[in-house]
């Protein structure tokens, strides 16, 4: 009674659970792999973001290609100002008073109708004034202004050349585009991959719950043969326990398995970005026959991978940097103008416009040119060494990718007969028992070992899917994936 009780209640306990499982399961969305490939291509954030620093990459290069476009400006001040002048009249007042002394005989002589003792007295009287007239004038004048201005001056400057500095900004700029779309690419093979893992991870997480459900199924049944034998008297306790713990450890397992399906349902919603749980529909599978030459992989690895195209574009922004440092002991050469928009308001020493031609040459530079040149060429050897050993290490990852998709794919092909052989063990072993020709420990392992079968043949093909995305991921052939999952001969049904 107690027994029963207790199971009545974890009943009760568990029909909620249970009830909101199947509604949970009502709610599923199936999902082809395309499909969901299609959905991640919209819905993953990674993929978003690079394609975000592509533009921004494009856009920068789009900008460097007008640097040799002239810049014009407009240029508004409004400003109040003293000045003051000194000018000496000394040389002028001697100027002048030598002229006077020159003309005043001529003058005073060409007087009609004056007699001639008038005249010459006239005339020494002025001689005599004429000396202390011009001493009495200041030696210099001071004049002082001050007045508010406004000052709009529109000026334009265009690079003629700049010593190989233009063409070297634009370079790096090419090279940064070049930098964000291989991290595209690599991000693209990553998100990929990752689905792969995801999507199928969930199919063997199902498999495995399935498995696991089968043993344990399989083994209440065992366990109730037992009970009616031990009850005939054909049957120990002792045998009879055996079993009970080996059912109990298979339950165990279930708990386990769903704990782990769950979780993978949540994470393939979450990338996927959707709210209801996905059902996999694409099933596990395997091709009976090897993906290809090695060395297609690796040709095409070699010369489209997105690690390679990175270290590449990281050799030609390193280029770049040596033309712009050498840029800095070469002259630049430039045009500029300026034009006057308030000529009435301009200063007396402003001009109303200007045209020119200029030419800027440093001598000598607090910067050590020479040494910025050096730095420059190692960091082009390094980025060359860097993309050399990007082409070994994605060449050994093909290599270590395509092992491994051939080692999946011949040990799923090899576990057929060991599933075969592990069917029929367990029902020989359980004809056996029941006709007590075996121990429960026979029927015990026949059950253990063929799920251990079973679960192996679905790790080898979802292995087998791993290796195949990670092969075709550093061969830059992710989009081949689909393919292979369509011609798949060998597959394991959701």
């Amino acid at each position: 009674m107690w027994r029963r009780g207790v199971g009545l209640v974890a009943l009760a306990l568990a029909t909620p659970a249970l009830l909101a499982s199947a509604a949970h399961a009502q709610e599923t969305v199936p999902f082809s792999f395309e499909a969901a490939a299609a959905r991640l291509d919209a819905a993953s954030s990674i993929r978003r973001a690079s394609s975000a620093d592509v533009t921004a990459a494009e856009e920068q290069a789009a900008a460097a290609r007008t640097l040799n476009r002239p810049t014009i400006a407009v240029d508004a001040q409004v400003l109040r100002y003293q000045k003051t002048f000194d000018i000496s009249l000394s040389d002028a007042l001697g100027q002048a008073e030598s002229v006077a002394n020159q003309l005043l005989p001529g003058i005073i002589g060409d007087l009609p109708g004056v007699p001639g003792d008038i005249l010459q007295a006239i005339n020494d009287r002025l001689e005599t004034a004429l000396p202390e007239f011009f001493a009495s004038l200041p030696g210099s004048v001071r004049l002082k202004t001050a007045d508010t201005s406004f000052r709009p001056v529109a000026t334009a400057v265009m690079p003629i050349y700049t010593g190989g500095a233009i063409p070297a900004l634009r370079d790096a700029a090419g090279a940064n585009v070049d930098m964000a779309r291989a991290r595209q690419a690599e991000a693209g093979n990553l998100e990929s991959v990752n689905l792969v893992r995801v999507y199928f991870g969930q199919i063997l997480t199902r498999e495995a719950l399935t498995i696991a459900r089968d043993t344990r199924d399989g083994f209440d049944l065992h366990l109730r043969n037992a009970q009616a034998m031990e009850r005939e008297g054909f049957l120990s306790a002792a045998q009879r326990l055996q079993v009970q713990v080996a059912r109990d450890a298979a339950q165990r397992q279930v708990d386990r398995a769903e704990l782990e399906h769950d979780t993978a349902v949540q994470s393939l919603a979450r990338m996927l970005d959707v709210t209801a749980p996905v059902a996999p529909t694409s099933p596990l599978f395997v091709n009976s026959t090897p993906p290809g030459p090695v060395d297609d992989f690796i040709e095409a690895g070699t010369a489209d991978n997105p690690r390679v195209a990175l270290a590449g574009a990281g050799r030609d922004l390193a280029e770049a940097g040596v033309d712009l440092a050498r840029s800095r002991l070469r002259p630049s050469v430039y045009a500029f103008g300026a034009y006057n928009l308030n000529r009435e308001d301009a200063l007396p020493t402003e001009p109303d416009w200007a045209v020119g031609v200029g030419a800027r040459y440093t001598l000598m530079s607090s910067l050590d040119r020479g040494r910025m040149i050096s730095a420059a060429r190692a960091r082009s050897q390094a980025a060359e060494q860097l993309e050399r050993q990007a082409r070994d290490e994605v060449r050994i990852l093909i290599i270590r990718t395509y092992n491994l998709v051939e080692l999946s794919r011949r040990q799923f092909l090899s576990l057929d007969s060991s599933l075969e052989a592990a069917t029929e063990n367990l029902r020989v072993q359980d004809l056996s028992f029941r006709e007590g020709e075996a121990p429960a420990s026979a029927v015990i392992d026949a059950r253990t070992l063929l799920g251990a079968a079973r679960l192996q043949r679905a790790a080898a093909a979802y292995e087998y899917e791993l290796a195949l995305a990670a092969l075709l991921a550093a061969s830059d052939r992710s989009d081949e994936f689909i393919s292979y999952l369509q011609r798949a001969d060998r597959v394991i049904a959701p």
